[in-house]
């Protein structure tokens, strides 16, 4: 091990199985085998059992935990967490049992029902199941809701809930040490490997330490409690029957749910897929390894991303400079407001690569962060800083570390832990993950929490429909473990996105594809539109776009609004929503919509959070600065509104179309496309939009 290199890094870097808030070619059969079960990796079974012939059953009644037979109640309560979202939930909590099998302690759930919009709602209710373990579900409803829940309430309700150990319910298992730790190294250019380890175990054995003195049993902090849990909600909510979706963590819990309480399961979605059998701790330094190699034979593949050069090349290099010359640059937390320097050094800069292999929103920005820093500027890789800062306060960090080291390292052996190949140069490139790799033992003689029974490390069995869920380019549950828990799962069916990577149930296809199979879990669901997304490395030219004709409905105003759009952009949730490129840093956004005044006030509160502008007054438009746009060549009167920040331009336009409704047209940009995009894009919009 090189012993005087940097580790101010985030060094509570973690392979967080917890979906991060799409072109490419090759085999989609990707990813490790396993040998950890008693199945073998296979593609799921096509000639699957009718729905309606399948029993709900788990064919190993010796692998059950018992559980106290407890009746649980629902609490209504306020919403603690921020949640700007429509309809808004009925909170509450649900109290349950510490310990399952004696009944012993309390842990106080903070549950969220959205009851369906329907009358009459077609489905039994479905329950999403956060990622993690230590995903904080409530609090990411703010970004979540729009693509994971609403798209679902007209058939049934949704129910949220934070699980045990994080995010809003009690108690909490927060490891403050390791953050504390993790950001004074952030402000120490170079620290000797063996003093971070050491200083990281004392902040783990603190932490454990205190949770212990505060009389919390780390080991009743599992999946198989996890389980009871769900179950425990609903029948304090009153269903006989929900259907299970789970993002990445949250599949490992369903597969579990299956297992302890498959009576109270319809069907299963398991997105992004966590097996009990497999073994992450010396499978996953290769599946990152692997995903990395795929993202840049993609960028390979596209001729722009090319022309650029070798992309793994142009990062290793970088990587090698900044691990000799750190630079300072501003990690700011957007949400909270609030920024601080830290050193950027090859260790730091590996770490967001490594982040950003969970979605294509990052992974296709890595040219443009190589660009940038080649160039020795710092905005881009200020922009991943300020992501993952954001991002963090989303986290339970000691809620992880009592799962992965009861139910995954304790079962882990170090004789079959091997050094992936290294593309930065660093060594241990994807080993200083504190679950992966040889450092997972040494997190686990720190904060050790004995070894979960034999049947959290075994297959599933269970004849439940179920839908299966992978990502060619996800480096952290890759399709091979799909394959593996399809393998027990004898009424299931496995879809593949070629474009996605962690986490394939997110926007408008993948909600789609999730909803038909809960209307029809019988059959496989039509999946083609994955194939019709694509991963784009490079901004458009605003000169070269092409528009087409298209129209929607608006059916609850009895209209029809027909203007244009870009041809090759894709569409958002709405039908009048487009984007050009699934970006963090490419906020170029079209917005065509029309409605009543509260679509205004609704639109207007939801641009100014998301972009982080104050949106101005609406004014009559005669004009727009530096641009050859103006109120003559428009048929109509149209108001306009603008919102600017460093990385941002809002340009709002509004005109009157009758009888109290209001067409928008809303163009996010960057400020430097800004002109280019007004005159290719939002003139040609403004000039033919027409609601009948």
């Amino acid at each position: 091990m090189n012993h005087n290199r940097s580790r101010a890094r985030f060094l509570g870097l973690m392979i967080v199985l917890v979906l991060a808030v799409s072109a490419c070619s090759g085999d989609a059969e990707s990813g490790a085998e396993t040998d950890r079960g008693d199945a073998d990796p296979a593609p799921a079974d096509e000639d699957n059992t009718d729905a309606s012939e399948a029993g709900n059953s788990s064919s190993d009644e010796s692998q059950l935990a018992p559980a106290v037979d407890i009746e649980t109640e629902f609490e209504p309560a306020e919403c603690a967490a921020d949640l700007p979202v429509d309809p808004l939930p009925v909170c509450g909590v649900v109290r349950v049992p510490m310990d399952w099998t004696t009944g012993d302690g309390e842990v106080e759930l903070a549950v969220a029902l959205f009851e369906s919009t329907s009358e009459t709602p077609e489905l039994d209710p479905v329950v999403y199941l956060e990622g993690g373990p230590g995903g904080h579900a409530l609090e990411t409803l703010q970004f979540s809701a729009e693509d994971l829940v609403v798209p679902l309430l007209e058939r049934s309700d949704v129910i949220v809930f934070d699980q045990r150990g994080a995010g809003l319910s009690v108690p909490r298992l927060d490891c403050s040490e390791v953050e504390a730790l993790s950001r004074d190294l952030e402000d120490t250019p170079f620290v000797d490997d063996d003093v971070a380890d050491k200083q990281f175990v004392e902040a783990l054995t603190s932490c454990r330490s205190r949770l212990l003195s505060d009389g919390i049993d780390l080991q009743d902090f599992n999946s198989i409690n996890n389980a009871h849990d769900v179950d425990a909600i609903r029948k304090a909510l009153g269903y006989e029957q929900w259907n299970l979706f789970g993002i990445s963590y949250g599949t490992k819990l369903g597969l579990e749910v299956m297992r302890q309480h498959p009576d109270g399961v319809r069907s299963a979605v398991l997105d992004s897929v966590y097996p009990p059998e497999v073994d992450s701790v010396a499978e996953n330094p290769l599946t990152f390894t692997e995903s990395f190699e795929n993202v840049v034979a993609a960028c390979a593949a596209e001729p722009e991303c090319a022309a650029e050069g070798d992309l793994g090349e142009r990062l290793a290099s970088l990587a090698g400079e900044l691990q000799e010359s750190p630079k300072r640059i501003e990690a700011r937390d957007w949400i909270a407001g609030d920024s601080d320097e830290i050193y950027l050094t090859g260790d730091t800069l590996v770490a967001m690569v490594t982040q950003s292999l969970y979605s294509p929103s990052w992974f296709s920005d890595l040219p443009e962060l190589a660009t940038d820093l080649e160039a020795g500027r710092t905005e881009v890789v200020e922009t991943f800083a300020g992501q993952i800062r954001s991002t963090e306060r989303f986290f339970t960090d000691g809620m992880f570390f009592a799962i992965a080291c009861n139910e995954e390292i304790s079962f882990a052996d170090p004789a079959e832990v091997t050094d992936p190949p290294d593309p930065f140069g660093l060594r241990d490139t994807f080993q200083l993950a504190s679950n992966t790799g040889t450092k997972a033992f040494l997190t686990c003689d720190a904060f050790e929490n004995g070894q979960a029974p034999a049947s959290s490390n075994q297959p599933v069995a269970s004849d439940l429909p179920t839908l299966l869920m992978a990502g060619y380019f996800d480096p952290v549950t890759p399709i091979s473990w799909a394959e593996s828990a399809a393998a027990s799962l004898t009424n299931s069916y496995l879809v593949v996105g070629p474009h996605q990577s962690h986490g394939v149930s997110g926007g408008e296809c993948g909600i789609g594809i999730v909803s038909a199979f809960f209307d029809d879990p019988s059959a496989m669901p039509d999946s083609s539109c994955l194939d019709d997304e694509e991963v784009r490395f490079l901004a458009a030219d605003p000169d070269g776009v092409e528009l087409e004709s298209f129209s929607f409905d608006v059916a609850e105003l009895g209209l029809t609004i027909s203007t244009v759009r870009p041809t090759d952009w894709t569409t958002g949730a709405l039908d009048g929503d487009q984007y050009r490129r699934q970006s963090f840093l490419d906020p170029t956004q079209l917005y065509q919509l029309a409605g009543g005044p509260e679509l205004g006030a609704g639109l207007a509160g939801f641009i100014e959070d998301t972009w982080q502008v104050d949106l101005t007054e609406p004014t009559a438009f005669d004009g727009t600065a530096g641009s050859t746009l103006s109120a003559s060549q428009l048929d109509r009167a149209w108001q306009r509104r603008v919102g600017r920040s460093d990385a941002t331009a809002v340009e709002w336009f509004e005109t009157l179309a009758g009888d109290g409704v209001q067409i928008y047209v809303i163009l996010v940009s960057a400020p430097s496309e800004l002109d280019a995009n007004l005159e290719q894009i939002v003139l040609p919009a403004l000039t033919t939009i027409q609601a009948e």
